[in-house]
């Protein structure tokens, strides 16, 4: 039940990120976007070129973040285990 509910907040959260900025666009706009409707105008260079690359690129950053700390945890059977142990902060 605790992977739905972060699996949600993450998509909610990717959602804010795309929609809310200097320059709010609504989550209808951003959807008929993503789903291929050709974006005529600012709105849609917005989304497509600024925030969505920046968004995923933010995403997969960060579980790869994750996926390293978990991996140098269980390398050294040490939950504490930092980028220190090997130097390589």
């Amino acid at each position: 039940m605790a992977y739905i509910i972060l699996a949600a907040a993450v998509l909610v959260f990717l959602a804010l990120n795309i929609c809310i900025g200097s320059v709010n666009i609504p989550l209808k706009e951003v959807i008929a976007f993503l789903g291929g409707n050709i974006a005529d105008g600012t709105a849609g260079d917005i989304v497509l070129q600024i925030r969505f690359p920046r968004a995923m690129a933010a995403l997969i950053l960060g579980g790869g973040l994750a996926l390293s700390g978990y991996l140098l945890q269980t390398f050294f059977h040490n939950p504490i285990a930092s980028p220190f142990v090997l130097g390589i902060s």
